[in-house]
């Protein structure tokens, strides 16, 4: 049964580089039957972090080849348009995106964000982040 994975980009980030996550999540997203996405605005973030000092390696000398293996979603207007209209108190505007790329491709989002975790709309299932 081919499972289909939306990674935010913390998970994205720890998975590819081989950090430390809860090994259903490793497991899960190592399997052959696991089709991998990712939202297009996770490469904005990954960017940002690595501008930010907040992740070490340049993206550019691992992001591409990370990549080949994953599907990435582009921000469409229904997505747009979606993330826009929730009437939540979480203004993240990548956080409301990849959200949004959930509920209208109907993939579950996994994800480590606590302030996701307590929001509805969308499915998605939390881990909790083994390196905070």
């Amino acid at each position: 049964m081919e499972v289909r994975i939306l990674a935010d980009t913390n998970v994205f980030i720890l998975f590819t580089q081989r950090l430390p996550l809860p090994s259903k999540v490793e497991e899960a997203l190592d399997s052959p039957e696991t089709e991998r996405f990712i939202s297009a605005v996770s490469v904005i973030e990954i960017f940002r972090l690595w501008q930010s000092a907040r992740l070490p390696d340049n993206p550019d000398t691992w992001l591409d080849l990370a990549l080949a293996s994953w599907t990435v979603l582009p921000m469409t207007a229904p997505i747009a348009r979606q993330s826009a209209l929730w009437p939540w108190s979480h203004r993240d505007p990548a956080d409301r995106i990849i959200a949004a790329t959930a509920q209208i491709e109907k993939i579950e989002l996994w994800h480590t964000d606590t302030v996701l975790k307590g929001l509805t709309g969308f499915p998605h299932r939390y881990f909790r982040n083994r390196l905070k």
